[in-house]
């Protein structure tokens, strides 16, 4: 959010431009537009027509921008900034790399260059296997 701040202050976005949902930081943006949480109607109203979504290394967050056939780029909450409780997002967006060929910001001193590549980054597609899905929860309740 810091470093989107920064963007805005050098002139690379304007404050309009840029729409921040974060319910887990103390920092409040100071350029962008922003609020804590929203409800799931305007949440998805707000990716359907924005031209790239920077979100964190949620599964359904990422789900949801694939669905959405939205431009985006993942930036993993991480535990040494104290943004979660381990690294398990860095896992996420890892694998999201692997298979999918998610755009993943590693770096947000890149973030400028990382969103003008997420404008015309092409990912593979995720499609729901609910075949899978549902061999995956039978063995689990064997178990």
């Amino acid at each position: 959010m810091k470093a989107l701040d920064e963007l805005i202050e050098k002139g690379i976005y304007k404050p309009e431009e840029v729409y921040i949902q974060s319910a887990y930081y103390d920092y409040i943006p100071q350029k962008a537009k922003y609020c804590k949480l929203l409800p799931p109607d305007e949440f998805i109203y707000l990716i359907k027509t924005a031209s790239v979504v920077i979100t964190h290394a949620g599964v359904n967050s990422i789900l949801t921008c694939m669905q959405q056939n939205k431009h985006f780029l993942v930036v993993p909450r991480l535990k040494q900034y104290g943004e979660h409780v381990d690294n398990h997002q860095k896992e996420i967006a890892q694998v999201m790399e692997e298979q999918f060929n998610v755009l993943v910001l590693k770096d947000t001193s890149n973030l400028a260059d990382y969103i003008q590549m997420a404008s015309t980054h092409t990912y593979i597609p995720w499609k729901p296997n609910n075949q899978a899905l549902l061999a995956s929860l039978i063995e689990f309740l064997d178990n």
